[in-house]
């Protein structure tokens, strides 16, 4: 349900020629959803009236964000499918990319990456892929130091803990 309700934004945004203001406020909005699961339970509960939650998606999102995001939430709402939410923002993201020729990178680091790093790594994975990419960065402080990223369905791991993994390997192997 996911795919056709987030189809539909995406061509409704497209034709209307509001995609990259669309896919900036759906990425915020995905990720305050992440964020606080217990927004999309209230909006879903049928113990509150349904014009309630539509109400709260008005107080919550009118006038901060997009009409459209404004009227596609309450139109989830009025069906009963806010549950399919974070799929149709994830489609209609996977939609704008493939579109625009764009890959995501997800970035794992032992410490933020700087500006300049995260520039500089950006550059050097569109020269490896020939696309324009998106990088998404996280930290996670077990890898010690080094760099781990994931694209287009490959690895490149470069982080301290793989390249102990590796010499460790070779030292068992050589005893």
């Amino acid at each position: 349900m996911g795919k056709e309700y987030g189809e539909a934004l995406y061509e409704l945004a497209r034709d209307e020629h509001v995609l990259e203001e669309l896919h900036g406020e759906l990425t915020e909005i995905g990720a305050l959803i992440k964020a606080e699961p217990d927004f999309i339970k209230l909006l879903s509960s049928r113990a509150i009236e349904r014009d309630t939650r539509v109400k709260v998606v008005d107080d919550t999102f009118g006038g901060r964000a997009h009409v459209f995001i404004v009227n596609f939430m309450k139109l989830l709402v009025e069906k009963e499918r806010v549950d399919c939410l974070e799929d149709c923002v994830k489609w209609f993201h996977q939609r704008y990319n493939d579109d625009l020729g764009i890959v995501e990178a997800y970035v794992t680091s032992a410490v933020e990456l700087t500006e300049n790093d995260r520039e500089a790594l950006r550059q050097k994975l569109e020269q490896m892929s020939g696309r324009k990419v998106a990088l998404i960065a996280s930290v996670d402080k077990a890898l010690i130091g080094g760099v781990r990223v994931e694209m287009d369905g490959r690895r490149y791991d470069n982080t301290i803990q793989n390249k102990l993994g590796r010499l460790r390997q070779r030292m068992a192997q050589g005893l």
